[in-house]
C-alpha cells in the first residue's frame, strides 16, 4: 500500500506532488481518460495526474457536452465555471433585479401598481360621478364643465396620457425581470442535468470497476481450490503409497 508521505510525479505537467494531491487512473472515468490520453499517448494505464490539471480536462469533457455542435453561450460558461468550482448557481430574481433599479423606474412600478388597483378604480369612479353630479344637478345656472363635460374628458385623455406610457416601462421591467429568471431556470436546469449524467458516468465507472474486482476475486478463489485440490490429490498418491 502506497503511503501518504510519498511523492508521485504527474505525466501531464512532469511535476512532483503528494499522494493526496492527485489521483491515479484508476480513478477517473473513461470520457476524461480518453480526453488524456489523446493529448498524452505516452500515458501508462496507473499513471497519476495532479488535481489542478484533471480539473483542466474535466472543463474541456463538460465543454463537449454543452457544445452539441454549436458554440456554448456566456450562461453556459457561467453553469461550466458553477460545477467546477462546487458554487450555488441559483439566484433571487427579484432580489438581484431590484438592486438595479433606479428613483424613476420604482416610481413607475408604484404608479403602474397603483393604476391597476381596485383601489384607484373605486377612487376614480367616485370623482367622475360627484364631477358628474355637480355639473348637473348642483350648478344648473352655472356649471364649470356644461354637458358634453369637456374639461372632464380633456383631465381623463391627460391621465390616460401620462399614465399609459409609465404603464409600458413597468410591464418592459417585468419582461426583463422575467427573461433574468427563465435564464437561471435554464442554468439551473442544464447545471442538474450535467451533473445527473456526470453522476451516471461515475456510477457505471464504479460498477466496471468493481465488477472487475469482483473477477479477479473469483479468479484467485479458483486458483487457490485448484492449489487446495492439487494438495488433497497429493496427499492421497502419498497415503495410497
Amino acid at each position: 500500500m502506497e503511503k501518504l508521505e510519498e511523492k508521485e510525479i504527474c505525466e501531464v505537467c512532469k511535476k512532483e506532488f503528494e499522494n493526496y494531491e492527485g489521483v491515479h487512473a484508476s480513478s477517473i472515468y473513461d470520457e476524461v481518460l480518453s480526453l488524456i490520453k489523446e493529448e498524452h499517448p505516452n500515458w501508462s494505464d496507473d499513471g497519476f495526474i495532479c488535481n489542478s490539471d484533471l480539473k483542466k480536462y474535466r472543463k474541456e469533457y463538460i465543454e463537449k457536452l454543452l457544445k452539441d455542435e454549436r458554440n456554448y453561450a456566456e450562461s453556459e460558461k457561467e453553469v461550466l465555471d458553477s460545477i467546477l468550482n462546487k458554487e450555488i448557481i441559483s439566484e433571487n430574481a427579484n432580489i438581484e433585479y431590484s438592486k438595479q433599479k433606479i428613483l424613476g423606474q420604482k416610481v413607475a412600478d408604484s404608479v403602474a401598481r397603483f393604476g391597476g388597483s381596485w383601489y384607484f378604480i373605486s377612487i376614480f369612479t367616485i370623482v367622475i360621478i360627484i364631477w358628474i353630479t355637480i355639473n348637473t344637478a348642483f350648478l344648473l345656472k352655472k356649471p364649470f364643465d356644461p354637458y358634453p363635460f369637456i374639461l372632464l374628458n380633456l383631465l381623463l385623455s391627460c391621465i390616460a396620457a401620462i399614465q399609459a406610457p409609465i404603464i409600458m416601462m413597468s410591464q418592459n421591467r417585468q419582461e426583463e425581470k422575467d427573461r433574468i429568471r427563465s435564464e437561471g431556470d435554464y442554468q439551473v436546469n442544464l447545471k442538474s442535468e450535467i451533473e445527473i449524467k456526470i453522476l451516471h458516468d461515475k456510477l457505471d465507472h464504479m460498477i466496471t470497476e468493481q465488477w472487475n474486482r469482483i473477477v479477479e476475486i473469483q479468479n484467485i478463489q479458483i486458483d487457490l481450490l485448484e492449489a487446495l485440490q492439487d494438495d488433497i490429490n497429493s496427499m492421497k498418491e502419498n497415503i495410497k503409497k
